[in-house]
């Protein structure tokens, strides 16, 4: 008698032998046409091939090298790339080690921040034993480890208007995993200035996003960040995965999205995420693309640091009708105003800034820009409390107005340090914020309050 086990598996060996076969499923058979009809646009490939692959990377490689989309042509595109990430957090993680693995020359990856155990659950090349330590430090360690055919180059720092333009100009893509509008307003608005690809993400909650835009694609309509978000340089994030939540595999889900259109960009297969943007529903389990289009006629103003660190007031000709021509390199440069206070201070630094204030001898508005429940948790005593998605209302202003000198604090340094960088550019001219947040605080000034 055939017992329910065999019965099932040959139910299952059938139908993968059938039906698979007779929906036009097959390694041979590829569908050439998207379901809605479209022509599958492929671009030229973005990089010219290095001359030759070493017997080690031709055995690493092999099953890459077996697709006809990539082969040996592709495998050699994919190793003379340059590709930059920014952030090497939930979204980071997977774009680096899938980008890594498929034999990406030189991978950059940028990011200021140190593994915190609330990392651990989404952020996938850390452990236990590195929490405390730079993120680009010990996630380039483990990927040089993964693929010693790749160079790993860690960045620890915050990308700013001062350094976006130099950082971004020595890669050839950039794969943005930032959670925050401002991170990403100057990353995409530096790498349209260099017409580099911009390769956008995000995760919250059970859901995602991914699409490309690009300043200058080889041919078609340029596609940018302001025609899914016309106000994207002044938007705030009202909610970020640290309160809202994210599931870790829906970062993975949208990383291995973000990595593939890297390489597809890189060899010149398939139809990138131009014009489109694909949308994850973790809980529906569904996936589809939201086309949008580019408006020729909206203006996008920029402004950026050049290397001598004046800033430019820039309009960047593709982001315009075309009948306007002035380009970033013909405007008129300003002096950036000078902030009265350093852009950091430690806990140390803070807690004798308290006591001057106590004494009269300093003046400043100390901020708490977490959420109201981590506030019930622990606090800075003397900080007045702005939700970082209530930073721009008239009633923070009332708390912080812009031109009084203002230090900001969330749980470790990530939102404030966002915070500050998007308030000192709509106006705030003495800002800055606590290294380490409140946890530091905890740690170095009052080991008794709680900390989590």
């Amino acid at each position: 008698m055939t017992s329910s086990h065999t019965t099932n598996l040959s139910v299952i060996e059938g139908w993968t032998g059938g039906a698979f076969r007779d929906s036009g499923f097959s390694a041979r058979r590829r569908l050439k046409r998207p379901a809605d009809g479209r022509n599958v646009m492929s671009l030229a490939p973005l990089i010219d091939p290095v001359d030759d692959l070493s017997p080690a990377e031709l055995t690493r490689y092999a099953r890459q090298l077996a697709l006809p989309e990539i082969g040996l042509a592709g495998q050699r595109r994919l190793k003379a790339a340059r590709v930059l990430v920014l952030g090497a957090g939930g979204l980071g993680t997977p774009v680096l080690t899938a980008l890594v693995a498929a034999g990406v020359g030189t991978v950059g990856l940028l990011d200021s921040d140190t593994v915190a155990e609330s990392n651990l659950h989404r952020q996938t090349l850390y452990t236990p034993a590195d929490l405390g330590a730079l993120k680009v430090e010990t996630a380039a360690s483990v990927l040089r480890a993964q693929n010693p055919h790749v160079a790993v180059v860690p960045i620890a720092e915050r990308i700013t208007d001062e350094n976006a333009l130099a950082l971004i100009d020595d890669y050839d893509i950039v794969i943005d995993g930032t959670d925050n509008f401002p991170t990403r307003a100057i990353a995409h608005d530096a790498a349209g200035l260099l017409g580099k690809p911009y390769i956008w993400g995000s995760a919250l909650r059970l859901d995602g996003q991914a699409t490309v835009f690009w300043s200058e694609p080889p041919e078609g309509s340029p596609f940018l960040l302001a025609d899914l978000y016309p106000d994207y340089r002044t938007s705030v994030d009202d909610e970020t995965c640290e309160t809202a939540g994210v599931l870790g595999s829906v970062c993975v889900a949208i990383g291995g999205v973000l990595a593939t259109e890297a390489v597809k960009l890189i060899v010149g297969f398939g139809e990138p995420l131009l014009g489109r943007l694909l949308v994850h529903d973790g809980t529906l389990g569904s996936w589809r693309t939201v086309p949008f289009s580019h408006d020729p006629a909206r203006v996008v103003s920029v402004e950026l640091m050049d290397e001598d660190g004046i800033a430019l007031d820039a309009i960047v000709a593709h982001y315009m009708h075309p009948a306007d021509s002035r380009r970033a390199d013909t405007a008129a440069p300003r002096e950036r105003p000078t902030a009265a206070m350093n852009p950091e201070i430690s806990p140390q630094e803070l807690h004798d800034l308290l006591e001057q204030r106590a004494k009269g001898e300093a003046k400043f508005v100390l901020v708490d820009i977490r959420e109201p429940w981590e506030r019930e948790i622990v606090a800075i005593d003397g900080s007045e409390f702005v939700p970082m998605g209530d930073l721009l209302s008239d009633e923070a202003k009332t708390v912080l107005p812009p031109d009084s000198n203002v230090i900001l604090y969330c749980h470790h340094d990530g939102r404030s340090g966002q915070a500050r960088d998007y308030l000192e550019g709509v106006g705030w001219e003495s800002i800055s914020h606590l290294t380490g947040g409140v946890h530091a605080w905890v740690r170095d000034i009052e080991p008794d309050k709680p900390r989590y």
